[in-house]
């Protein structure tokens, strides 16, 4: 796990802790799902670049219908 994760972890559950402290509620239902969610893998979607598009040099539009 790398220290940027182990550094959030620690963040989520300070914030939580001081909430407790504080005396707002929270069911353990939601503590479960915001920490099931923290650990889910995000999807990131990457456009392609120019040179892995594999650019064949014909940069005009479609020709249109008439």
């Amino acid at each position: 796990m790398s220290i940027r994760k182990k550094l959030r972890t620690i963040f989520l559950c300070a914030a939580l802790e001081l909430g407790v402290l504080a005396g707002v509620p929270m069911r353990p239902e939601e503590i479960r799902a915001l920490m099931n969610q923290m650990n889910q893998p995000t999807v990131a979607h990457v456009l392609p670049s120019e040179d892995e598009r594999g650019n064949d040099g014909s940069d005009d539009p479609p020709p249109r219908l008439p």
